[in-house]
């Protein structure tokens, strides 16, 4: 990039800050409402070109906000990747939170931007999940890291496998506590589309399976395309929550004082995507409304990592960012006025992951991987290609009726079981999904979005691999991650810690 133009955008997006910043002591705090769904890949919301996933109230954040196309988790797994999101920082930073159902740190030297937010005078609540899957209580905290709890109202949900907490209602009991008109943060953690889902019944509810696209990394069969329409009505479970959220915002008068964030957790439930550093598994929806603050109609091309969500809502409520953090505030890129790509320094996304499921290999062991993806490319290194990178087989499995039997990092359902059954007849798409991966995989993202073709034994593309391995090393140095110093036994001695699933006490 010009020199000129680097100057340009860092005078611009100072004079911006310098101007939001100078009125703050004069106007009222924003309130933060952060909404995460559980287990949803870009682009399945409607105003992505998703047709039949019908995501109104994700589609009105992002019309009267603005629409990410490059949102990208820290790590695909749950627990880490909401720590990530709290903390400010890389899912490796985070000791035993680096992986799930392990524990929160005891030492709580890791600054949330929830506890911050409430030393500053906050309410914060949240329903639905929080962070997890993972044990807190040994940590020496009064909460879990995303606030209290408001779990209590009830509904009857709509089909096997949606939670029965009302979302919306518990929102609403969480604004009566306010005093006054004191600020709020509040996460509003949707259990949903999570496995299992009801098998069939996205079909009951209106969805025509001739309507569903299939990626490329699944059979294009009516067994796949059922489990896909079953996801998206969970999906839209959760969106009717949201939108409920949205207007008693706004009969408050509270809905422009907000900062709304829509995103998810991780990729969907399937294989090749959720707990995988594939597209699919790290790449997810992002849509963020704050009133007038941030113009509305606007599609951003620069790329968000998970860690920068706490800077951002310490930095917009005046309160001091940690050092520690290593996520980057976005309220240059809010607060500008164009769309495209904002800041030419927010040109790629650095992401990982050191176990998921645990149980799936010998002594808790986990498959750590690094990645980074660029608007071109997607690098993965695979730090032990000699394990199995979803679990062995036979092995344990989630749900425990799996029929698979084994590769338990990818949870149990209708399009894994075809693909472990129909292995011969799409036997490229079977060994993609749960056979061995090399060291390293390349893959260009326009001619291959699927993350299919891996270009990274090619010789026309070996300076594309050594410079965005460069790229990410230098990353992983400069924000500390263990496995960057040779240092990766510290994780292997939290993975034995906890060796199978409920191991957290």
């Amino acid at each position: 990039m010009a020199t000129s133009n680097r100057r340009t955008f860092l005078r611009q997006s100072g004079l911006a800050l310098a101007a939001s910043a100078l009125p703050a002591q004069r106007r009222k705090r924003p309130n933060i409402l952060f909404s995460i769904s559980d287990d949803q890949s870009y682009p399945h919301a409607s105003i992505y070109g998703a047709e039949w996933v019908r995501t109104p109230a994700f589609d009105r954040v992002a019309r009267e906000g603005a629409l990410f196309q490059n949102c990208f988790v820290s790590t695909p797994s749950c627990g880490p990747s909401r720590g990530s999101v709290l903390s400010g920082q890389d899912f490796y930073r985070l000791r035993e939170a680096s992986m799930n159902h392990t524990v929160w740190p005891p030492e709580n030297d890791i600054a949330l931007y929830t506890d911050l937010l409430g030393e500053a005078g906050y309410r914060v609540g949240y329903t639905g999940k929080p962070w997890g899957p993972g044990n807190w209580k040994g940590s020496g905290r009064q909460d879990n890291p995303a606030g209290p709890v408001f779990n209590q109202i009830k509904l009857t949900p709509p089909g096997e496998g949606i939670s029965n907490v009302d979302y919306a209602a518990n929102f609403e009991a969480f604004l009566d506590g306010r005093s006054g008109d004191q600020p709020f943060c509040f996460w509003a953690g949707f259990m949903e589309p999570h496995r299992i889902f009801e098998d069939g019944i996205g079909v009951r509810h209106g969805k025509t399976l001739d309507d569903i696209t299939t990626p490329g990394f699944f059979p294009d069969v009516n067994e796949v395309r059922s489990d896909l329409a079953d996801y998206a009505f969970e999906i839209e479970h959760y969106d009717k929550h949201l939108g409920r959220m949205l207007d008693l915002l706004e009969q408050r008068g509270e809905l422009d004082n907000t900062i709304v964030v829509c995103t998810a957790d991780n990729g969907m439930a399937f294989p090749r995507a959720k707990a995988t550093i594939y597209d699919y598994g790290a790449h997810v929806p992002l849509a963020i409304r704050w009133g007038d603050r941030v113009e509305a109609g606007r599609k951003i091309d620069d790329f968000v990592s998970f860690p920068d969500f706490a800077p951002t809502f310490l930095e917009a409520a005046g309160t001091p960012v940690p050092r520690q953090m290593t996520g980057r505030s976005l309220l240059p890129v809010l607060q500008a006025a164009q769309s495209g790509q904002i800041d030419p320094d927010r040109n790629a996304a650095v992401f990982g992951i050191e176990r998921h499921f645990p149980g799936s290999r010998p002594n808790g062991a986990g498959y750590p991987m690094r990645g980074i993806r660029t608007a071109d490319y997607l690098y993965i290194h695979n730090l032990e290609p000699q394990n199995t990178p979803v679990g062995d087989h036979p092995g344990l499995v989630w749900p425990s009726d799996d029929p698979t039997g084994g590769y338990g990092d990818t949870d149990g359902g209708p399009t894994k079981t075809f693909l472990w059954e129909h292995r011969d007849e799409y036997s490229t798409l079977a060994k993609a999904a749960f056979d061995k991966r090399p060291e390293e995989e390349l893959y260009a993202i326009a001619d291959d979005p699927f993350n299919q073709n891996n270009l990274a034994g090619d010789p026309a593309f070996a300076s594309v691999k050594q410079l965005l391995r460069r790229k990410l090393d230098a990353h992983l140095r400069r924000t500390a991650d263990p496995r960057a110093f040779g240092e990766g036994e510290s994780f292997d001695r939290i993975m034995r810690r906890f060796p199978v699933l409920g191991s957290n006490g």
